[in-house]
């Protein structure tokens, strides 16, 4: 893709265990005659490979090395969940005019239950993720080709009995359900298989230091008031010099995956930021 020095950009990171695809869900037609539309894909994910990260600073570290590379102008960062922390470390270390922050507690602690999972089972990690990540289905069904990056398997379904990208399981329940949800699976399959466990782990153990929590700025948070695994808590130490009315969205009817589950909302808070 080639950059276009004139205008604008918008930096992506995706969250744990996902990588550049998430792209492809959202709505961001209407910002590229303004935007260079970005994602990194951070060691471990999509099509980087070297030494892996185990902590959120050592992604923010390498994403400064990069971004220093692109001298990329009026830099507007985001990042969903995981990738929403490493924005907000980055945020307070690179110069940008704007950060988003999507789906993001802080700090972001995981449970034993599903960093057990992401270490052992992906499958049943990403499962945990759906289930308690997931608050609906999206209105329009998302397309997608049977192959994705990086060896991304196929569904195929013979009397609920499902072919993932990890296996082949039985599910009794709605196999219906597990077709739609392919499209958001299939980004968790990276070809390091534990990149979601350290993720995970990296999430919990991230903390910003004392000085950069009082430097925030230019930082808009969006939330969704059906996210089980990322609340809203308005007394949250990184909210402290925030406006409420001006740099807090809400999404409605929503869970911890926006671009999947509700698009055209989350199109909709975006233009109200950018616009």
């Amino acid at each position: 893709m080639e950059i276009d020095t004139s205008k604008k950009s918008i930096l992506f990171i995706p969250g744990a265990g996902m990588d550049h695809r998430i792209l492809s869900m959202f709505k961001m037609d209407s910002f590229v005659d303004e935007y260079n539309i970005i994602a990194i894909d951070l060691p471990g994910h999509g099509y980087t490979t070297g030494p892996l990260f185990y902590d959120v600073e050592s992604h923010t570290k390498l994403c400064i090395e990069v971004l220093n590379e692109l001298n990329l102008k009026n830099l507007i960062l985001s990042g969903h969940s995981w990738g929403g922390l490493i924005a907000l470390d980055l945020s307070t270390q690179y110069e940008n005019d704007m950060t988003i922050c999507m789906n993001i507690a802080y700090p972001f602690l995981v449970g034993d239950l599903l960093l057990d999972y992401a270490k052992g089972n992906l499958d049943q990690c990403v499962e945990f993720l759906m289930k308690y990540g997931i608050y609906k289905m999206p209105e329009t069904e998302i397309k997608t080709l049977g192959f994705g990056v990086k060896g991304s398997g196929f569904y195929g379904r013979s009397k609920g009995v499902i072919k993932s990208p990890y296996g082949t399981k039985t599910v009794e329940d709605d196999p219906e359900r597990e077709i739609k949800l392919y499209p958001l699976k299939r980004l968790f399959n990276q070809t390091e298989k534990e990149i979601s466990s350290i993720d995970l782990k990296s999430c919990t153990n991230f903390r910003l230091k004392d000085d950069q929590i009082s430097n925030i700025q230019n930082v808009k948070y969006i939330f969704c008031d059906k996210d089980k695994l990322a609340r809203f808590d308005a007394e949250n130490i990184i909210l402290k010099n925030v406006n409420p009315e001006e740099d807090v969205f809400i999404l409605k009817e929503t869970g911890h995956f926006p671009y999947f589950e509700d698009p055209d909302q989350l199109e909709d808070v975006f233009k109200k930021i950018l616009n």
